[in-house]
């Protein structure tokens, strides 16, 4: 159940982030999502090593931390694109 958890946090946290960078980096409305979900999932797999019993706070922050940290990348992506096509 955790993992659900995880991939619906980081499909809504890159959702916002691929809106909001579409217009900076044109993958950004798939890019976004995708690296959100795979923090998400990350985080997930994480408190499962560690021994997280059940689905708590400690476990949803990691997760929106990573996924908000998934799609701030598609951000940096798309401004060394863009700095590297200005040279």
């Amino acid at each position: 159940m955790n993992f659900v958890f995880a991939i619906v946090i980081g499909l809504v946290i890159g959702g916002v982030g691929g809106f909001l960078l579409r217009g900076r980096h044109p993958a950004a409305l798939w890019l976004a999502p995708a690296l959100a979900v795979a923090g998400a999932l990350i985080a997930s797999i994480l408190a499962t090593l560690v021994g997280d019993p059940g689905y708590g706070w400690k476990e949803a922050t990691l997760q929106v931390v990573l996924a908000g940290a998934g799609a701030a990348s598609v951000a940096v992506i798309a401004s060394r694109s863009q700095s590297s096509a200005a040279a």
